[in-house]
Formats: structure tokens, C-alpha cells, sequence
């Protein structure tokens, strides 16, 4: 019983330290697309599938930002079960400028909740909540006065009892500061 009041403290401090930065700092938004690509025992399961997201970031303070991704994989269809992923995970990202400062290169790591489906069509379906964690490296490019375009790749590691479903995700990230 002590571990689970311990995960959840430790959840809602993840949950709760973005949204009290949000509150005082200049917020990024940034939409990131792009393949997500299972791995592991994962593949076994499921083919690619798309990943899309939303993130907002507040800058705490050079080099960290915080923020909070609300995020889904969809299409990972393979044989007669199709596999959906839901995340919202709080993320810590480091940054460093680029050459001129046109942009900058970053660290992501983000751990939270995980929703996983699958259908089995006729053979019914089932749900798994879950904890996961995920880390990237990526870079953005300035584009315009408020807007950045980059890439970044994502492992995504999902702590499911049974297959523990791992994915790598190379996106695109389009953010516009405010």
C-alpha cells in the first residue's frame, strides 16, 4: 500500500509542477506528427502506426522547460487486433541554442499515464492503464518571429504487466511561442 500512496504522490507533484509554471511564465504550444514505429515484443503485436500530440511548455528558467503532453498512436493494426495508445505525460526539457541563435537543440524526458486498447474485433477487446516513460533528442529552427519547425525522436516505454509495449516515434514538431 506505501508504493502505490508513493506513486501517487509522485504523479500528481509531475501533474501539478507544470501547471504551477504555466501560470507564470511564457508558454510554448507545440504539435508534433509522425510514425510511431513498435519495437520489442511490440512488434509482435502491432505494425506502425501514426503518433500525433500537443504539448504546452512553460519556460521555468533557462535551460528547463516543463510541460504537459496530451498525446495518441493510432492505426497499430496487425492481423484482426488494432492497437490505440493515449498518453498525458508531464515532460522536462533541457535546451541548448543553436549556432546564432536561430533555434536550439533540447533533451526531452516525460513519465505519466498510458491508455492502451486493443480490439480484437470479433474476438472482443480489452484496456490497459498504465504508467510509462519516455526520452528524446531533437532540434527546432526559427521560422518565423514566434514560430520553430525541428524534428525530434522519441522511445516511448510502457510498463504493462505482461509485454511492457516499447515504440520509437521520429517526428515533426511545429511550435509557436507566445
Amino acid at each position: 500500500m506505501g508504493a502505490v500512496r508513493c506513486g501517487a504522490l509522485l504523479l500528481s507533484a509531475l501533474f501539478l509542477a507544470p501547471v504551477t509554471a504555466f501560470a507564470q511564465t511564457p508558454l510554448e504550444f507545440d504539435a508534433r506528427v509522425g510514425p510511431a514505429i513498435p519495437i520489442g515484443n511490440f512488434s509482435d503485436e502491432a505494425n506502425t502506426g501514426a503518433f500525433l500530440s500537443g504539448t504546452v511548455f512553460a519556460n521555468t528558467g533557462p535551460p528547463v522547460s516543463l510541460g504537459l503532453e496530451v498525446g495518441g498512436n493510432l492505426g497499430h493494426s496487425k492481423g484482426s487486433t488494432d492497437t490505440t495508445i493515449f498518453q498525458l505525460t508531464p515532460l522536462a526539457r533541457v535546451e541548448a541554442p543553436l549556432a546564432h541563435k536561430r533555434g536550439k537543440a533540447y533533451l526531452l524526458l516525460g513519465a505519466g499515464y498510458y491508455h492502451t486498447h486493443y480490439d480484437q474485433g470479433s474476438g472482443g477487446s480489452e484496456s490497459h492503464n498504465d504508467f510509462g516513460v519516455n526520452v528524446g533528442v531533437g532540434f527546432l529552427v526559427k521560422i518565423a518571429t514566434h514560430a520553430m519547425l525541428g524534428f525530434d525522436l522519441r522511445y516511448h516505454l510502457l510498463f504493462e504487466s505482461g509485454t511492457d509495449p516499447e515504440y520509437l516515434v521520429p517526428g515533426i514538431v511545429l511550435t509557436f511561442a507566445k
